[in-house]
This record gives structure tokens, C-alpha cells and sequence, in this order.
């Protein structure tokens, strides 16, 4: 059954667009719809607090249409996938149960690297000027804003499964999730909110707080869930402005 939905969806250019812009739709303002109300339920019971309070009027209707841009430039991305799907330069594995098992741990882990890579790119200082930017805008970040980019960055962002899938067929179900825990954990990320804890800045449950912080001040702190290669290459934003 599922081979041949991938199959149907694969088949026309077209097909892959539009199965791929209403994913990336469904996930955005689904995700934000969940998020929001068990974030307004953690709220009422008063277990977690805001970490800033910097937001711009009208700054979410901002980042909506900027979602919709980085949403629509994701959809494109997947148009050259089903070409090399076509042309059997990609293949998609049966085998579930065993795979899943590494595969979605492994590109959780990949996409961390890659997003520490591509996060330190935009921050030089061409790169932060006239793309980043865009996404600094939100110096208070909402639920909104996980999608909020230039569109090249929102390219770059969106090509990170093309080197994986590239040299390993991977599940469908794995790629899938890819996106799906990437968004989670980007709704945490920049949900501006935290529990009390006393917990030191590079406790792993603390990187709503860190990448808070990196866009309190536009510095430091690029990876995405783990602080491991920010402590590892010495770009934490400085313990002096974690506050």
C-alpha cells in the first residue's frame, strides 16, 4: 500500500509540489495550533514562564507570510528529489522495522550537524546582512517564526536531506520524519517559555533557553537541540549575556 502511494506521489513533478506544499502546511499551522494550547495549559497551571518580551506589533503576521515563502521554496526542493527518483538515483528501502530503528536516530544526529554548519554560514557577517536576517527579525521568538527565512535560507535549510538520501536508500518513513521532529523540536526552540529549573546553561533540556538567548543577541549558540558542538568549537553565546 505504501509503495504505492510513494509511487503516485513520485510519479508527476507536480504530484510531489503539491503533496509536499500541503506536508509542509499541515505541519506549520498544526503545529502551532497543538503547540499553542499546550502551551496555554502549561501556562494556567503556571508551570512554565516567558524567558523575553520583545515582540514587535504585528510581528506574527510577519512571520506567517515568511513561513509561507520558506514552505512554498520546500515544495520546490522537492521537485528535483522526484526527478532523481525517477531517473533511479534515489531509491526508497522496504525493510521497516530494522531501519527505523538507526535511520531516524541517524539523521536526527545529521541534521544537527548540518544545522550547526549552516547556522555558523549565516551568521558571517555577508551571509547575516542580507539573508539571516530575516529570521533575526523576531528578537522575541514565536511559534511563528520556525519557518520565518530569506528564501536561501529556507534552500539551504531544506537541502539537508538530499546528501543522505543521495547514498543510502532510506525509509520513506524515516525521511518523513526528519521534518516532522525537526518542526518539534523547532516549536520548543522558539516557544519563549521555560519551567524553573537551576540547571546550568548546557544542561540538554535547556536549548528553548539557549536558542532564546541566541536571538536575544544574534550570537552564538547555533546548534539546534544539542549544545554539544557549540561546547566542542568554543561558540556559546558568552555566559555574560545568558540573561
Amino acid at each position: 500500500m505504501m509503495d504505492s502511494v510513494i509511487a503516485y506521489i513520485f510519479s508527476k513533478w507536480w504530484w510531489t509540489f503539491l503533496f509536499t506544499l500541503l506536508f509542509f502546511t499541515v505541519l506549520y499551522f498544526g503545529g502551532i495550533l497543538l503547540m499553542n494550547s499546550i502551551l496555554g495549559i502549561l501556562k494556567q497551571k503556571k508551570v512554565l514562564t516567558p524567558i523575553v518580551n520583545f515582540k514587535r506589533q504585528g510581528q506574527e503576521k510577519i512571520e506567517i507570510k515568511n513561513s509561507m515563502v520558506s514552505i512554498v521554496i520546500f515544495a520546490l526542493q522537492a521537485i528535483p528529489l522526484q526527478m532523481l527518483y525517477q531517473n533511479g538515483f534515489i531509491q526508497f528501502s522496504e525493510n521497516a522495522t530494522l531501519h527505523l530503528l538507526w535511520e531516524i536516530p541517524f539523521l536526527f544526529l545529521w541534521n544537527e550537524v548540518y544545522f550547526y554548519a549552516s547556522h555558523w554560514l549565516l551568521h558571517q557577517k555577508w551571509f547575516f546582512t542580507k539573508v539571516h536576517y530575516i529570521h533575526h527579525a523576531s528578537r522575541e521568538p514565536t511559534l511563528y517564526s520556525v519557518y520565518s527565512f530569506h528564501w536561501f535560507e529556507a534552500f539551504l535549510l531544506g537541502a539537508v536531506i538530499f546528501l543522505p538520501i543521495l547514498v543510502h536508500p532510506f525509509h520513506i518513513v524515516s525521511v518523513l520524519s526528519l521534518p516532522i521532529i525537526s518542526i518539534t523540536l523547532n516549536f520548543l526552540g522558539h516557544w519563549n517559555h521555560e519551567w524553573e529549573t537551576t540547571k546550568n546553561y548546557d544542561y540538554l533540556g535547556r536549548f528553548t533557553f539557549r536558542h532564546t538567548m541566541h536571538h536575544k543577541w544574534s550570537m552564538g549558540n547555533f546548534g539546534f537541540m544539542l549544545p554539544y558542538l557549540d561546547i566542542i568549537f568554543n561558540t556559546a553565546t558568552p555566559k555574560r549575556k545568558m540573561k
